[in-house]
């Protein structure tokens, strides 16, 4: 676990957003009552205060449960909210929390956040959720997800946890891997919930529906207590079914072509898809860790909804848990074919790109094969020529000339020179060669030998294939034929 100093800030650009649903208001009888929220300031700095009406005013008798929201950035501003007059006086508090970025800390001093422990006698566990959100630079603890953690004194109830989950983000066009934090405290006595929430980025979409939910309530939130875990799935859980496809969409044209190639034959396919396709397996591979997670908190957040009460049991919000959690099953079966898909494919590949090396290697073997015959062809006639020009130019050396008179050939008595001139330069030439040979086991010969780049086999064929593979559309899944690997 990382220290927990890398998981707050020094200065909060970013306010800590509350909002407070206070006790239940009944409108008097024969009177016209509007539903307002308490509204005041810590100090004139402080994020500014709304209080918005419910959605329909309460009805002659009816009860109206008005919302305050304020926000703090600084560590006065905090504690003059926590603990002022109206300290105590809501049913359901919203603790939103966020990062500025996925791999920036939280928006909050460490003394914030201890203030908001110490005013909420919040378990030591709590500290657990803080610390998966921390500065980084590289995807670590992708799969992580602190498990459901409940703990009870008396009345209380707390419950931690933390999910992953996809998003796509628009300006990047790319999918994301995001993490949430949940802490829930509630009182089963005066049926009293305090939420904190940890957002990867400011003004979540999951803070919008909860204070979206939160100003239109025509019931109390006691009625639903545990409305925010629901609404936690429900808003971002719809978005992996939608991630999968995407990858599908991906790993679908590299699987057709790789089913539609003839090994003697341009590849359409090369190491690179290879490459595609080994990343698209460890994508796949993460999605049943993150959705096991999840689907063990659902479980046990429906198991603890149905021992509450019978009518806690029977509510929609425990029913729909209990169908997100069928719904990550679903996505686990779905996502764990396409994994095993990929692998094959993978396999596939990997062996049609060795068949092909060696179809490679045979054609550069018969070429050498060709090139050895007309080296053989070359040297025999070297051979058969060597003689005649051997002696036809020693004879044609000053040594000897012609007597035309005597007819015959006569010879100088100065061929000693070209026979010892001969004799010491081969000895020399030996004599070099043998030292070269033998100075450093060679190493002169290696730096006097020609550069010659590497190349390999497998280099070949990459490069045999990379043309082709350039005209491949990788969008187009439609792949003429489909005639299968021969054979």
């Amino acid at each position: 676990m990382t220290s927990l100093d890398n998981c707050f800030v020094d200065k909060a650009v970013e306010s800590v957003k509350v909002i407070d649903v206070g006790r239940p208001q009944f409108a008097p009888v024969n009177a016209t009552a509007t539903a307002t929220g308490t509204t005041s300031s810590a100090s004139p700095a402080a994020a500014s205060t709304t209080a918005p009406a419910p959605a329909q005013a309460p009805t002659q008798g009816q009860p109206s449960w008005p919302i305050s929201e304020w926000g703090a950035k600084t560590l006065p501003e905090l504690t003059g909210r926590l603990h002022g007059a109206q300290a105590d006086s809501y049913s359901c508090r919203l603790i939103s929390i966020c990062q500025r970025t996925s791999w920036r800390p939280l928006q909050i001093t460490k003394p914030m956040m201890e203030a908001i422990v110490s005013a909420h006698s919040v378990h030591a566990s709590f500290w657990d959720i803080t610390s998966c959100f921390y500065t980084r630079n590289l995807e670590l603890e992708e799969v992580y997800c602190v498990p459901y953690t409940e703990n009870r004194t008396g009345d209380v109830i707390e419950i931690s946890y933390t999910v992953r989950y996809p998003e796509y983000k628009t300006a990047d066009a790319k999918w994301v891997i995001r993490q949430t934090g949940l802490y829930h405290r509630f009182n089963a006595k005066t049926c009293s919930s305090t939420y904190v929430l940890l957002s990867p980025t400011p003004n979540s979409k999951l803070h919008q529906e909860a204070a979206a939910f939160l100003s239109t309530l025509t019931q109390g939130p006691e009625t639903e207590p545990f409305w925010l875990h629901r609404l936690l799935f429900a808003t971002y859980f719809p978005a992996w079914r939608r991630y999968i496809a995407a990858l599908e969409r991906q790993f679908l044209p590299i699987a057709n072509s790789t089913f539609a190639t003839y090994i003697d034959e341009p590849l359409r396919i090369c190491y690179d898809n290879l490459s595609a396709l080994v990343s698209l397996e460890t994508r796949f591979l993460l999605v049943p860790a993150v959705l096991g997670a999840a689907t063990e908190t659902l479980d046990e957040l429906a198991a603890l909804l149905t021992g509450m009460s019978p009518a806690a049991a029977a509510h929609p919000g425990t029913q729909q848990l209990r169908n997100i959690s069928r719904q990550c099953g679903g996505y686990c079966r779905a996502v764990t074919h396409l994994q095993q898909r990929t692998q094959r494919t993978a396999q596939l590949l990997s062996d049609t790109l060795l068949f092909r090396d060696q179809v490679v290697a045979k054609e550069q073997n018969g070429n050498m094969l060709q090139l050895n015959k007309s080296a053989v062809f070359i040297t025999t006639l070297t051979l058969l020529y060597l003689p005649a020009s051997f002696v036809s130019s020693f004879f044609g050396m000053n040594f000897f000339g012609f007597d035309g008179d005597n007819n015959r050939i006569a010879g100088s008595s100065m061929v000693w020179i070209y026979v010892l001139s001969s004799a010491l330069l081969t000895a020399i030439t030996f004599f070099f060669y043998y030292w070269l040979l033998h100075r450093e086991n060679g190493a002169a010969f290696r730096r006097l030998a020609p550069k010659i780049a590497d190349w390999s086999l497998k280099d070949f064929g990459r490069r045999l294939t990379a043309n082709n593979t350039n005209n491949l559309n990788t969008g187009d899944s439609d792949v003429e034929g489909l005639r299968g690997v021969k054979g």
